[in-house]
């Protein structure tokens, strides 16, 4: 099998076609397998966490239930009998009310019975007053004792704390730590109820021991963690993963499986940290963090999604190995490569078959589209007639290939046929707008004559940005001997905008045979174009009219930018006011004129604002004020290189930026004694 042939090349197609889709859909099933494997792992990873987490809460939140219903019956039980030490002292107080003893008896009385209360190690009475001193206690070593340095299980002062709310509210109730009775270094944790006695400002309270509510609690966390041991024992997630909880002091709850008890001090590939230091950074939280773990001494990578249980300070994880996750596809990866070569074998020997009915047609389409350069395709010429019975005989794609041929070849002869036609009238139309850049230049002043030169020195030029342009300059002689200048700017482009420049041009000439005043100009000129301007075209306009002996200059500003004068000491002055709006936007509008002195040696420029508005590469425009920072100092120039200077500084600044307007510069300089 040649593979410069077009049946090899299309077998040879077909199967790398094949293997690589086959390897492209082995790939992607394994990706896709893998990513659904790994997801649902994950999910199943965070069921198991949340069911522990869940778990663990319910378990804790009932020892603290447990915990809170015994520590309300032993506080019952002490508000019952604050009420019946209530109840005694209030009888005192009747007693004093009635006469039959005086408030200092009574309050002997009431100190004598509530120290011969009967006392156990679990339960005992005292009262103090506002000094926080003890006034008297059943356990009579109490009798005395300052109160104030006695702190309850938050830190808070007991008998400070308790005095206030008692007095606010009727009573108040507090777990602390008191010393243990026959061991002064010890200490047990009490509970305790404590009522304000109103009529004596004192303080009496019932303690009990809350050492059994501990050692109840103590042993009910116990059994929870023993029954927490037993279902991470029995837990496997995956094919052999397992769950372990890390306590607040970083060791294990239950043992971890056999084979991985040295798993938490391995340390990770990518930090070198080990496992254990890096479930400590677990978010306290409680979401589940996802990590990725590989042993530096095993090759066995990890994923590990662990959360942290605040109340107990726990931190339960689940430990998957990575080939778990992968496993499933890999094996299905195997499957669907073997059937895949199958398919492609089979697919291949079919395609060797196919392969020259497909082949034959096709080099009688390369045949005729190879000959198609050699035709004249100016005209038309008939199909070859086993071409065109290739859409009848073969009605599938080698069919529709061929009618896509024929109508190529049509289309393509009509086209040619098109262009040349188009192509001939661009010319002539291209050729037509050369003709009228040549007329529009041509309309443009020619050279005064010396004797006029010597007295002043004139230069003007205009760059179109098209073929043709909208901006005009013109200068003549009136019959009095002054000069007569115009500079415009016509609204638009191209070619409307070169015949509204034309009729402009024309107009000035025309009304300066029998006016010289320069306001009087733009009037007629601004009637005679408003009379029928259906588009609404108008132009800029500056005409000034210069006396070459005195340097008088007279000038009227149609909507223009402002002359500039640029004095014999550098200084510019422009030449600012305006006369009336544009020309051609409404009849007889007046327009005033202004006047000044051209001094020997100034020059006067005229511009229109494709300068200002000329482009540089960054979007940003020339500007009046690089404009008028350039003008500043050239007052030795001639008029020539004065304009040659500003026309060199604004290509400098557009360097290769397509022209945007049409520029036209006029500048005069009066000559010196």
């Amino acid at each position: 099998m040649r593979l410069t042939s077009l049946r090899s090349k299309i077998f040879l197609l077909v199967g790398i076609t094949l293997l690589a889709g086959a390897i492209a859909v082995m790939l992607v099933t394994q990706r896709d397998v893998t990513r659904t494997v790994v997801a649902s792992e994950e999910v199943a990873v965070r069921n198991v966490l949340n069911l522990l987490i869940k778990d663990s809460e319910a378990r804790w939140g009932g020892l603290l239930t447990d915990k809170i219903s015994t520590v309300r019956a032993g506080r019952g039980e002490l508000a019952s009998l604050g009420a019946t030490m209530r109840s005694v002292l209030d009888m005192y107080v009747e007693q004093v009310e009635q006469g039959s003893l005086d408030t200092e008896q009574a309050q002997a009385l009431a100190r004598q019975w509530i120290a011969d209360m009967p006392v156990n190690a679990q339960r005992f009475a005292f009262a103090f007053g506002p000094e926080l001193v003890t006034l008297t206690s059943s356990r009579h070593e109490m009798t005395g004792q300052d109160l104030s340095t006695v702190t309850d299980f938050k830190g808070n002062a007991l008998a400070a704390a308790a005095y206030q709310e008692a007095r606010t509210v009727g009573q108040s109730f507090a777990i602390y730590r008191w010393p243990a009775s026959g061991d002064p270094g010890a200490s047990g944790l009490r509970y305790a109820w404590f009522g304000y006695f109103e009529p004596w400002d004192w303080l009496f309270a019932i303690s009990g021991d809350a050492h059994a509510i501990v050692t109840q609690f103590d042993q009910r966390r116990d059994e929870m963690e023993t029954s927490i041991k037993e279902v991470l024992q029995s837990l496997q997630i995956a094919r052999s993963g397992f769950a372990f909880i890390l306590t607040g002091e970083d060791q294990p709850l239950a043992p971890l499986p056999q084979a991985h008890t040295g798993l938490l001090d391995e340390q990770d590939t990518a930090t070198s940290r080990t496992l254990r230091q890096l479930l400590r950074s677990v978010p306290s939280n409680g979401d589940i963090e996802t990590l990725q773990f590989d042993p530096v001494d095993n090759g066995e990578p990890w994923q590990i999604s662990a959360a942290h249980f605040k109340p107990l300070g726990w931190t339960i994880v689940a430990a998957v190995p990575a080939q778990d996750l992968t496993s499933a596809a890999t094996s299905l990866r195997n499957r669907l490569g073997w059937i895949f070569l199958l398919v492609l074998a089979v697919t291949l020997a079919v395609a060797w078959a196919l392969s020259a009915r497909l082949t034959r047609p096709l080099q009688q389409l390369s045949d005729f589209a190879r000959a198609l350069p050699d035709q004249d395709l100016s005209v038309a010429s008939p199909i070859p007639e086993h071409i065109s019975r290739l859409p009848l005989k073969q009605p599938d794609e080698v069919g529709r290939l061929a009618a896509t041929f024929i109508f190529m070849d049509q289309q393509l002869r009509e086209k040619i046929a098109s262009l040349l036609l188009e192509t001939s009238s661009r010319e002539r139309f291209e050729s037509e707008l050369n003709i009228a850049r040549d007329i529009q230049m041509g309309l443009l002043p020619t050279p005064l004559a010396s004797e006029v030169l010597r007295q002043v020195d004139l230069y003007a030029t205009m760059i179109p940005a098209k073929e043709v342009g909208g901006d005009l300059y013109d200068y003549f002689m009136l019959p009095d001997g002054r000069l007569c200048f115009a500079i415009g700017d016509v609204s638009g482009k191209g070619v409307p905008a070169a015949l509204f420049m034309a009729i402009t041009r024309t107009l000035i000439r025309a009304s300066a045979e029998d006016e010289t005043d320069p306001a009087m100009l733009m009037e007629r000129v601004n009637n005679r174009l408003s009379e029928n301007n259906p588009n609404m075209m108008f132009v800029t306009l500056v005409i000034g009219v210069l006396d070459l002996v005195t340097g008088d200059l007279d000038w009227s500003n149609g909507g223009h930018p402002a002359l500039c004068l640029v004095q014999t000491d550098g200084q510019l002055r422009l030449l600012e006011g305006r006369s009336g709006p544009a020309c051609g936007v409404q009849e007889d509008l007046p327009y005033r004129r202004f006047s000044t002195r051209l001094e020997p040696g100034e020059i006067l420029l005229g511009y229109t604002d494709g300068v200002t508005e000329a482009v540089g590469p960054d979007g940003t425009l020339y500007g009046e004020e690089r404009l008028f920072a350039r003008l500043a100092g050239l007052q030795e120039s001639s008029a020539v290189d004065f304009s040659t200077t500003l026309l060199q500084d604004l290509h400098e600044f557009v360097q290769q930026t397509e022209q945007s307007d049409d520029i036209t510069l006029i500048a005069a300089k009066r000559a010196t004694p």
